[in-house]
């Protein structure tokens, strides 16, 4: 059964022990890393950091208070990254809804980096493109998402995605919540209820559609299915250049970079 998590933004108070257990659990490596002006800590997300509860302090007719969302991947039901991979390097687990990058096979295309709706994919060199796996593995073995497992507000829950929903929008109208990620790109396997509007808290502005129909997205995923091709017959045959893969892989990526900046393409929006 598809999985999803919930966030709960008022129960959140920002201890960030859902960051610690995500370095924990998956060994990511420390990084040197400052305060951003709302006390958010790393600023962002990288390559070593795949999960930040973002700080936000916020003056309205209630008065001043913070309020707190998490940057995480997504999970999108209809995943950007894994139709755009030339090398499958991404993929999508169907027991439980994860979204999966395989980093040893990364070739540092940035096609997932560039065209992800929510920008969460991050790469560094000698890591690969880079981000929440959903804890695949804990869920294989019956455990709860390290970073559900370690919050200690229950602010993050997991369940199957049709309870999440129901949860969700329960939670929602009891609190008069904001609802994040039910349909933004299409419906998302994390689902957040927020104490305000998720572009004042840092969150990606992301349209509540698919975007695998955008032209930008479909010549992309085109490319990665020439390109993937091209592997296989690469390691069936034998007598075809390695080489080649990596400048299709290339040209390929120019070319869309280049319908873009012409306006050709439509642009998936940023935060």
């Amino acid at each position: 059964m598809v999985k999803a998590i919930l966030y709960l933004g008022n129960r959140c108070i920002g201890c960030r022990s859902c960051q610690v257990a995500c370095k924990r659990w998956n060994e990511l490596e420390a990084e040197k890393t400052e305060l951003s002006q709302t006390w958010t800590n790393p600023p962002s997300l990288s390559a070593y950091t795949w999960n930040v509860i973002l700080m936000n302090p916020l003056t309205d007719e209630k008065g001043f208070n913070i309020h707190f969302a998490t940057l995480r991947c997504m999970h999108c039901k209809e995943p950007v990254c894994a139709a755009v991979c030339p090398v499958r390097a991404i993929y999508k687990d169907a027991d439980t809804g994860a979204i999966v990058i395989n980093s040893e096979r990364c070739v540092g295309c940035l096609a997932c980096v560039e065209l992800c709706p929510f920008r969460i994919p991050k790469f560094a060199p000698g890591v690969g493109s880079a981000k929440c796996r959903f804890c695949i593995d804990r869920l294989k073995l019956g455990l709860k998402p390290a970073c559900v497992q370690a919050c200690p507000t229950e602010a993050l829950t997991i369940d199957d995605r049709e309870k999440i929903v129901e949860l969700a929008k329960r939670w929602a109208g009891e609190t008069k919540g904001y609802i994040y990620g039910l349909e933004e790109a299409g419906g998302t396997n994390v689902i957040m209820v927020l104490t305000a509007p998720p572009e004042k808290l840092g969150l990606p502005r992301v349209e509540k559609k698919s975007y695998l129909s955008s032209q930008a997205v479909q010549e992309a995923a085109s490319l990665a299915a020439t390109v993937s091709t091209m592997q296989q017959a690469t390691e069936t045959l034998k007598n075809i250049s390695p080489g080649l893969l990596l400048a299709a892989g290339i040209g390929g990526i120019i070319a869309l970079r280049m319908n873009r900046s012409k306006g050709q393409a439509e642009a998936v929006k940023a935060a």
